[in-house]
């Protein structure tokens, strides 16, 4: 017996346990006669019908599945502390006050009674923010105020140059009247001397 076999449930063997040890015995296409419910065992190390192991890809989705639980895990814990973080500290505190250095510090100063200087510095910064705001806002509609006059001044002036332009087609295309030109006769050409 092989150290990978496990011992057999029990002692006895059928005739059609055993394979049988003389070759006129044997059947022909030497399979091997099994009871119900066991496996072939064939003595090989890394046989594949010999091994107990899951296949290959039951092997591969289990450590998976077990990556993705630690993720998972992982995931709900970092959005559980980051929701709870305070009042997780103040349990861990009060459960076990040697676990205190564990605990991250706080920066955080507890909220105490607000003061109206408190309110009003805090204030100022954003009636500067609004002032500013409103200042941008004015020069803003001014622009606009001003390119729509600039606006209609060009639709004006594109006025006058189209209305320019249609009497200069007029006066082009009108025939002038016509003046009967004078040409001078020609000169006798001059004798050489």
């Amino acid at each position: 017996m092989h150290y990978g076999q496990s011992p057999p449930l029990n002692d006895q063997y059928h005739d059609r346990d055993v394979e049988a040890s003389d070759p006129a015995e044997r059947p022909s296409d030497r399979v091997r006669w099994l009871r119900p419910g066991t496996t072939h065992r064939s003595g090989f190390k890394n046989d594949p019908i010999a091994s107990n192991r899951p296949s290959t890809a039951r092997r591969i989705f289990r450590g998976f599945a077990r990556f993705f639980i630690a993720v998972v895990l992982g995931v709900g814990a970092t959005l559980g502390w980051q929701c709870y973080g305070d009042e997780a500290k103040e349990m861990v505190r009060a459960w076990d006050p040697s676990l205190d250095w564990l605990l991250p510090t706080s920066v955080t100063k507890p909220p105490g009674p607000v003061t109206a200087t408190e309110v009003e510095q805090q204030l100022n910064p954003m009636a500067l923010d609004v002032a500013l705001l409103r200042r941008s806002v004015e020069q803003f509609a001014a622009n606009l105020d001003q390119l729509a006059r600039k606006e209609e001044q060009m639709a004006q002036n594109i006025a006058a140059m189209q209305a320019a332009e249609q009497q200069l087609i007029q006066k082009v295309s009108s025939p002038a009247p016509s003046k009967p030109v004078h040409v001078p006769p020609p000169s006798p050409p001059q004798p050489s001397q």
